[in-house]
């Protein structure tokens, strides 16, 4: 959606850009939040003290909040299988790739395509 948006404003979406913080206040030190949390690694500790101490208690909590949230839905997606459909299965294979998106468990719910195809128009995703 994110790519078929940009395309429909003509304009570049950079993936890169956006895994480092999209130039968003914080933003790199939100997405290593974030990756710790899910990742729930050694860093978390010591992320969440650097977040906490730039954007205070309630910054921490809302990022938290917003982590978990996304996190439940994942995990709603996963328990029941839900795969992703073809159009954008098709459309993200390749930045799901380059994400390593294929290395979380939900993955194992849509058949693997390692082709990407592009729809004309933002609705042509949902074929």
């Amino acid at each position: 959606m994110l790519r078929a948006s940009g395309e429909a404003l003509e304009s570049e979406v950079d993936i890169h850009t956006i895994a480092h913080g999209a130039y968003v206040e914080f933003g790199e030190e939100l997405v290593s939040f974030a990756t710790h949390v899910l990742e729930r690694n050694p860093g978390l500790a010591e992320s969440r003290n650097i977040l906490q101490e730039l954007v205070g208690d309630a910054g921490l909590v809302e990022a938290a909040a917003t982590v978990a949230a996304f996190q439940g839905l994942n995990r709603i997606a996963d328990a029941t299988g839900i795969q992703l459909d073809d159009g954008l299965n098709s459309e993200s294979a390749d930045f799901r790739s380059l994400l390593g998106l294929e290395k979380f468990s939900g993955a194992d719910s849509t058949k693997k395509t390692e082709t990407t195809a592009r729809s004309e128009s933002v609705m042509g995703i949902f074929r």
